[in-house]
């Protein structure tokens, strides 16, 4: 792809070297299995119960759904749940 397809962001992360996701607001998602998930730069919590977890991420929402899910770790906006956890979907 050229540079001049690029937008902006993505300019500056080829020209930087610093990774796109960085540079965005996006949460960076990382799962162990289906029984941990890790959600970095995670928004406002809007929703938790024990099959369910809401989480707000800009104008949209990431929805993790499971069983016995239990929320470990809240902190400088990280979030860390444990259950088995059966999907993950993204509302906009």
């Amino acid at each position: 792809m050229s540079m001049g397809k690029l937008n902006t962001t993505q300019k500056l992360s080829r020209v930087s070297q610093i990774p796109f996701d960085m540079l965005t607001a996006m949460p960076y998602i990382r799962m162990c299995s289906n029984r941990e998930i890790t959600v970095e730069d995670a928004g406002k919590l809007l929703h938790y119960d024990r099959n369910t977890v809401k989480v707000r991420q800009g104008k949209n929402s990431i929805v993790i759904n499971g069983n016995g899910l239990d929320i470990k770790c809240l902190a400088n906006n990280d979030l860390r749940i444990e259950g088995c956890i059966y999907g993950i979907s993204f509302e906009v």
